[in-house]
């Protein structure tokens, strides 16, 4: 199996003004750290919606050759 260093392949974080232009009105009544934690909440879901593709893709391919 192949070792892959994701360290240098994560995304920089979504800017504070970008998270709050995302959940538009409902950011109005959050502080900055509610905000920030949404936005880190939905990068980590992001990742798994991710790799959870990427191992289902593989297993299929799997199924292919046997």
């Amino acid at each position: 199996m192949e070792f892959v260093d994701r360290a240098d392949a994560r995304p920089e974080p979504i800017p504070l003004a970008r998270c709050r232009e995302l959940l538009g009105e409902e950011a109005e009544a959050l502080t900055d750290e509610e905000v920030t934690q949404i936005g880190r909440h939905a990068e980590t879901m992001a990742q798994i919606v991710v790799e959870i593709h990427v191992a289902e893709t593989r297993l299929a391919r799997a199924r292919e050759w046997v």
